[in-house]
């Protein structure tokens, strides 16, 4: 009789186990073949594209402006451009290779596709961090040009440019993570729906 109880307890047990095994095979399969959740992932892979053209726009825009400027630029102008020009390789660089993996996506699954817009995220808002950072500094170089003797026209022209640069790329990552907020919405809806699909697939067990 104790032997028939412990058989039937382990059968209970190996069958609940094979029940939720097979529960989330089922889940699984309908989130990577959901064509909702791909679209999210396209729309993702759109919204990088579209801020690294903007990003690269910006940057290849100071670039030319800034570099031609510089010919004729004396004083704090000149400093001013000269940071912009350099600034800004680093942005159109960048950009470069956002849109280099934007133009080159590889859907790996809804669970990649998740951890993507996490990661996106958090790098987004610690940028936006450092945007405020970059500004504070460009004040600051400001206000030291007011009283000091040593290149003032340098320290306030690279301060009013770490201003400027910040000012938009503060815009522009607040502005990214809005935009992947608003997308990043979906991603819960379209969770919920298809666990609902997946446990329209009953399973009942007797025992």
């Amino acid at each position: 009789m104790l032997f028939s109880m412990n058989f039937s307890i382990q059968i209970r047990f190996f069958g609940i186990l094979a029940l939720m095994l097979v529960s989330s095979w089922v889940l699984a399969q309908n989130i990577d073949n959901n064509t909702d959740f791909q679209n999210i992932y396209k729309q993702y892979i759109q919204t990088n594209k579209t801020g690294m053209w903007i990003l690269g726009s910006w940057a290849g825009g100071n670039m030319i402006f800034s570099g031609i400027a510089l010919t004729k630029a004396q004083g704090e102008a000149k400093y001013f451009h000269q940071m912009n020009v350099a600034w800004n390789v680093v942005n159109l660089g960048l950009a470069g290779f956002g849109l280099y993996d934007a133009y080159h996506p590889e859907y790996s699954g809804w669970q990649e596709t998740i951890n993507q817009h996490h990661k996106m995220q958090k790098i987004l808002l610690i940028n936006a961090g450092l945007d405020v950072g970059y500004m504070m500094t460009g004040f600051f170089l400001m206000e030291k040009s007011k009283n000091t003797q040593k290149l003032p026209e340098r320290l306030s022209g690279f301060g009013k440019s770490l201003v400027l640069q910040g000012a938009f790329l503060l815009v522009f990552d607040v502005g990214m993570v809005i935009a992947h907020q608003k997308n990043g919405s979906q991603i819960q809806k379209v969770l919920e729906k298809v666990s609902l699909s997946a446990n329209g697939v009953r399973v009942r067990w007797v025992f």
